[in-house]
């Protein structure tokens, strides 16, 4: 078994979502918000804000995108060790803009990305669709 923690991040650019692998073989587990009080309130603000265009930037040029509100709280949440590897599950759009977005530490983090929108899908068939790339990532 494998000490290595994996957040799997799905974002379509307004919203998203985290699944968690910890390095034990199981499925992933969704990123509990009532645990992580920072997630909820990501999770609530960038589906709460407004205005935005349909790819989830800010309208208003005095605030920040929501890719940058998920790129720093990665950044934040990377330094308290909460991580050790990410996969960016996202629209091409998306995942660019996520990759540009982190600091430099964070970009040689990355393990594996798919650029497709799965925030909606079920975990069973994300597992199926990334589960590859969490077992070469353990």
């Amino acid at each position: 078994m494998s000490n290595v923690t994996t957040w799997a991040v799905l974002s379509d650019g307004r919203y998203i979502k985290i699944l968690v692998d910890k390095g034990e073989g199981k499925a992933l587990v969704v990123l509990d918000a009532d645990d992580l009080k920072a997630y909820a309130d990501l999770c609530y603000y960038l589906v709460n804000a407004k205005p935005l265009d349909p790819a989830g930037n800010a309208v208003k040029p005095d605030r920040p995108t929501n890719i940058q509100l998920q790129a720093d709280f990665l950044a934040e949440h990377h330094k308290l060790g909460m991580f050790d590897r990410l996969i960016f599950v996202a629209p091409q759009e998306v995942l660019s803009g996520l990759k540009a977005a982190l600091p430099e530490q964070l970009t040689g983090l990355i393990d594996g990305e798919l650029a497709e929108d799965l925030t909606v899908t079920s975990n069973d068939v994300i597992q199926d669709r990334i589960g590859n790339m969490i077992a070469t990532s353990s």
